[in-house]
């Protein structure tokens, strides 16, 4: 189980490396101005679709099914039911994206009112919108073929996906780019091509499991479309929660400072680096392991699978929440301080980094607890905590935003983001699926306080770490981060030993 997650952990660490290769590219040749302003909120309607059509709503639904399926079913009934559902997939999309690229100004109106009174800004984000709206249906299908891929326990292949988009937009920004009036606009369509190019590479992967996706086998009448149907509309309006909290905070945005989208961005960039290396991992791992003991009547095993995936998640989400806490102006400005990324932009982007720090550890936990009321086809109870946790997260914004201005965003996303975990865990906790043999006080305690002899090094540390630290060039920046990654690390296994945690 462990070396399952250290393998597709280090893969998808790869991953944001490139990605973040790319980021420091791009903010070298673009800086922070209207244009990456405007490209980020064009991008993010793509990133919020993705949610529901892509790794979100459509997964959870998806893979019980499709797990069911591999357990009672023949290949034939299954070779249809994929085959059925990747077309109907593709025309859901298709159409909401020709719709989505004919009211693109009104999308943009509704998403970033406060670009309305810059008529340049509204039209170039209108345009890259339009440009880069197709990339729904591209990334949708490429994490549709993941899932399946996932049920044949095919799970480090897919990790690539995001390798290649990021390359893509690489290549585009050193070498295509310079050729377009608007460079942004180069930037744009790298994002169609690069998904383009994801959707292949699924496709050929696709070739490692006993399945074949063909027009010739959709079967329309076939049960497990209704299930899906039956079972995805709850969860759709779940997501849609989700989506709503990210447009009302869109709109918040669009009258805050110039700069904020692109600020925002980047701290998301570098918070979505543990949240995805451990939330997204763990999460795939376990919802398709959950289902398949859900489907064996295992109920010994589902238990047992819990609960290693919450030990395995506070060992490692505490510590780098507070190395990401205590370092996170030094992060900053070794990844991105270079071209016309300047000190002001560190700042603002490092305040807002160490205010989603904060809650890393509810936000992994929200992704770990979901996949256990999924697996069991318990739509309602995420359902019912979405909303709430909207309701309290918008209602939090009204002070945060008013005190801490765009870090306001980040400190309620934070706080929520436990409030939602700790009313999964009650839930789960109601359902006797935890193992009330195990202390878990006592496993809490010892990796707080863990934790704390830690936050006194780092605390030690950054302060001679901060000196002279954006006067050096990225080699010794990277030498003195990776020094105290190193440090701390072994100082935190050394503890745990100590207290006699096995790892």
């Amino acid at each position: 189980m462990l070396w399952n997650i250290i393998k597709i952990s280090l893969s998808a660490f790869l991953s944001k490396t490139i990605g973040f290769l790319r980021d420091i590219i791009i903010a070298n040749i673009f800086g922070i101005n209207i244009e990456t302003d405007c490209f980020y909120t064009a991008f993010k309607l793509p990133n919020m679709l993705r949610k529901i059509f892509a790794e979100g709503a459509f997964s959870y639904v998806f893979i019980p099914i499709l797990s069911e399926y591999k357990q009672k079913y023949s290949k034939k009934k299954i070779n249809e039911l994929i085959s059925t559902v990747y077309y109907i997939l593709l025309l859901i999309l298709l159409i909401i994206t020709i719709i989505g690229i004919y009211i693109s100004p009104q999308i943009v109106k509704l998403l970033s009112p406060g670009f309305i009174k810059n008529k340049n800004k509204f039209n170039l984000t209108v345009n890259i919108l339009q440009i880069t709206f197709p990339y729904i249906i591209l990334i949708s299908l490429s994490s549709y073929l993941t899932s399946i891929l996932n049920i044949w326990n095919i799970f480090i292949l897919p990790t690539f996906i995001p390798i290649i988009l990021n390359i893509t937009i690489i290549f585009f920004n050193l070498f295509i780019i310079k050729y377009f009036n608007k460079p942004i606009y180069g930037l744009s369509l790298s994002i169609i091509i690069g998904g383009i190019l994801q959707l292949i590479y699924q496709k050929i992967n696709m070739k490692y499991t006993p399945l074949k996706i063909k027009f010739n086998k959709i079967n329309l009448f076939h049960p497990g479309i209704k299930k899906i149907f039956i079972n995805i509309f709850p969860v759709i309006i779940g997501m849609l929660m989700y989506q709503i909290s990210q447009i009302i905070n869109s709109n918040i945005i669009s009258y805050l400072q110039e700069g904020t989208v692109s600020w925002i961005y980047y701290a998301d960039r570098l918070i979505e680096l543990p949240l995805n290396i451990i939330g997204t991992t763990i999460s795939n791992l376990l919802l398709t392991q959950l289902s398949n003991s859900y489907h064996k009547k295992d109920s010994s095993k589902f238990n047992k699978i819990i609960n290693k995936y919450i030990k395995i998640t506070l060992l490692l989400s505490i510590p780098i929440s507070i190395f990401l806490i205590f370092l996170s102006k030094h992060i900053v400005i070794t990844l991105f301080r270079y071209g016309k990324f300047n000190f002001t932009d560190v700042e603002m982007t490092s305040k807002i980094l160490t205010t989603y720090s904060l809650g890393l550890t509810g936000l992994i936990f929200i992704k770990i607890l979901t996949p256990c009321f999924y697996s069991q086809y318990n739509i309602k109870t995420p359902i019912k905590i979405a909303i709430f946790n909207l309701i309290i997260t918008q209602l939090m914004n009204i002070f945060t935003i008013k005190i801490f201005k765009h870090a306001g965003l980040a400190l309620s996303i934070s706080i929520s983001s436990y409030i939602n975990s700790i009313i999964l865990y009650m839930q789960i906790k109601k359902k006797k699926i935890l193992d009330k043999k195990y202390n878990w006080k006592l496993f809490i305690f010892k990796i707080l306080l863990s934790s704390i002899i830690i936050s006194l090094y780092l605390n030690f540390l950054s302060k001679s770490l901060l000196e002279n630290f954006i006067n050096l060039n990225i080699k010794f920046r990277l030498m003195k981060l990776l020094f105290t990654a190193t440090t701390s690390s072994i100082i935190y296994i050394s503890i745990l030993f100590l207290l006699r945690i096995k790892i």
